[in-house]
């Protein structure tokens, strides 16, 4: 009688667990690779008149691999726009002066002259856990320092598809409203 009043008592924590898991919103069918959250964006209607940006090494990216996967996402949805990349721009400027958040004015300004873009596109990723990684990107004019968009996404899957597939999603939230 013993053994059965605890094969009962494990069955029903079983039976509490499962129903934890799938009232809290767990997913075990979700498709690897999607994010829960693609975030939002705005982009300038006036952005799209422009000709040459400038896109700079992201905050938290120290092998670059994130920047330049941007850089070639952008690319992709920009074709008409000349872009200046990130190790063109740290063949000129330190680093980490040209991190999004300690970029100040002056410095925008002197790479749009430099590199003649008229906007730069900062950014920055962070990573709160080992599968799940955050990327910021803010697209500011070089000389009135207006903000002509912004994207932020957030992707559950590491790895160079979930990269590109983060980058991709960070451009595609860049939307003129």
């Amino acid at each position: 009688m013993k053994g059965r009043k605890r094969c009962l008592i494990y069955i029903s924590y079983l039976v509490v667990l499962v129903s934890l898991i799938s009232i809290s919103g767990c997913s075990l069918t979700q498709e690897i690779g999607v994010p829960q959250w693609t975030g939002s964006g705005f982009l300038r209607k006036e952005f799209l008149e422009y000709k040459r940006i400038a896109i700079l090494p992201f905050e938290g990216d120290p092998t670059g691999e994130v920047s330049d996967t941007f850089h070639r996402s952008f690319h992709e949805r920009f074709p008409q726009m000349t872009l200046a990349g990130r190790k063109q721009v740290l063949e000129r400027f330190q680093e980490q002066d040209v991190y999004y958040g300690r970029l100040d004015k002056a410095t925008r300004s002197e790479i749009g002259k430099v590199f003649d873009v008229q906007a730069v596109v900062m950014g920055s990723v962070y990573y709160p856990s080992i599968l799940r990684w955050l990327l910021q990107v803010i697209i500011v004019d070089t000389e009135t320092d207006t903000v002509l968009g912004r994207s932020y996404v957030e992707i559950n899957f590491m790895g160079a598809e979930g990269m590109k597939k983060g980058c991709d999603l960070a451009v595609q939230q860049l939307i003129v409203k």
